[in-house]
């Protein structure tokens, strides 16, 4: 069965191309770039490159173009030969795990749309679209919150009234489930004795989840995808409390939340920029903003670890994933000097630590879309 994989953007498409027949393979992977402009970069990777440009105004445009492309150089026979779409889906309240997309689905996704205003809205008109385009073809929402449905109420609920909880779902849920998930998975692997994991996922947005027997039993982010660490230009925890007075200085409630959604974070903290490589540069440049804002973001991790170690009753391995945690040395040793974790100076990937270290300190690369085609082969197999 063949599973495309769908991560979407504000202005960008990516997909993965899964053979799930026993093997897993991944037949191809690419996307679109600057939809909605004069011209939309595309990249095809089968596994050899190619790239074009095409007049993509919507994201389902890109789509068609993708599987315009993979239909004419035979990868797919056609339409029919491709069994469903998978989405990483974001929010869907207290929908959970891998749901077959419905008008319910959408209802409850459009629901919760302000809880996730960056990714709700955008994956719900493209599956109005495919649906609507492509009526005969499946498609699957894999919730970003199912891997932390382990979590314990007591430290998923807010102090707040409970009604709230059970009328409007105001609750901690959790994210980047996929990717958590499969780095339980794979810490099973590699260190099979190693019970109690920390899965430091950083990136564009970043979050952290303490993982005992390979189930979820906290996360750093809560209600919204917003919360937890600071993010690249989203706040991360803010007291609420400011609110009011931040609505007169500012004029309005919405230009106070563009601003802690937009214009927070690495970029509002250091105001170079919210990508943690330019924070790097511009801390060697000795810009004291960035340094601030890097030294800022590594003690709330190191805060985040020491917390989720008390709840996991001890640490055996952390493992750092997505783009700074893969690719920043800087920060996973700052963080690990704090905890006392020794480093290997040489090792750049795998496994970190040295072998005096009290725990086993991995980075890799996370495989989200894997998770999500899983999931969606178990959904049509329940169908």
């Amino acid at each position: 069965m063949k599973v495309m994989v769908l991560n979407l953007g504000s202005t960008s498409f990516k997909f993965k191309l899964f053979e799930m027949n026993g093997s897993e393979t991944v037949l191809a992977h690419g996307g679109v770039e600057r939809i909605g402009a004069a011209a939309s970069p595309w990249e095809l990777r089968l596994p050899i490159q190619q790239r074009g440009e095409a007049v993509c105004p919507r994201h389902e445009d890109a789509f068609a173009k993708m599987l315009e492309l993979l239909t004419g150089l035979g990868v797919l026979s056609g339409l029919e030969a491709l069994d469903a779409v998978g989405y990483k889906a974001v929010h869907g309240g207290s929908l959970s795990g891998a749901a077959l997309v419905t008008d319910r689905v959408m209802e409850q996704m459009e629901r919760y749309s302000s809880f996730a205003p960056a990714h709700n809205p955008m994956y719900l008109r493209m599956m109005r679209a495919v649906a609507a385009r492509y009526p005969a073809l499946p498609q699957v929402a894999c919730f970003e919150t199912a891997f932390h449905a382990t979590i314990p109420l007591y430290r998923a609920i807010y102090g707040v009234p409970y009604e709230w909880v059970e009328r409007y779902g105001v609750r901690r849920y959790g994210f980047h489930g996929s990717s958590h998930s499969y780095i339980a998975m794979r810490m099973a692997q590699l260190e099979p004795q190693a019970r109690r994991v920390i899965s430091i996922h950083l990136g564009g947005s970043s979050s952290l989840c303490a993982i005992l027997d390979g189930k979820s039993i906290a996360a750093s982010m809560g209600a919204t995808p917003q919360s937890g660490l600071f993010q690249n230009d989203r706040v991360g925890d803010f007291d609420p409390f400011c609110l009011p007075m931040l609505d007169k200085e500012l004029g309005s409630r919405q230009q106070v939340m563009d601003a802690l959604t937009h214009q927070s974070g690495f970029l509002g903290i250091s105001g170079v920029s919210g990508d943690m490589r330019d924070i790097l540069q511009a801390m060697r440049d000795g810009n004291a903003r960035a340094k601030l804002a890097f030294d800022a973001f590594c003690d709330e991790l190191v805060g985040y670890i020491g917390m989720f170690r008390v709840y996991l009753g001890g640490l055996d391995a952390i493992c750092f994933t997505g783009g700074i945690g893969q690719h920043s040395p800087e920060v996973r040793v700052r963080v690990c000097q704090a905890l006392e974790f020794p480093l290997d100076p040489v090792r750049r990937d795998g496994k970190l630590s040295t072998p005096e270290s009290p725990v086993a300190v991995y980075t890799m690369e996370t495989n989200e879309e894997l998770m999500v085609a899983r999931g969606t082969m178990r959904c049509l197999s329940m169908r």
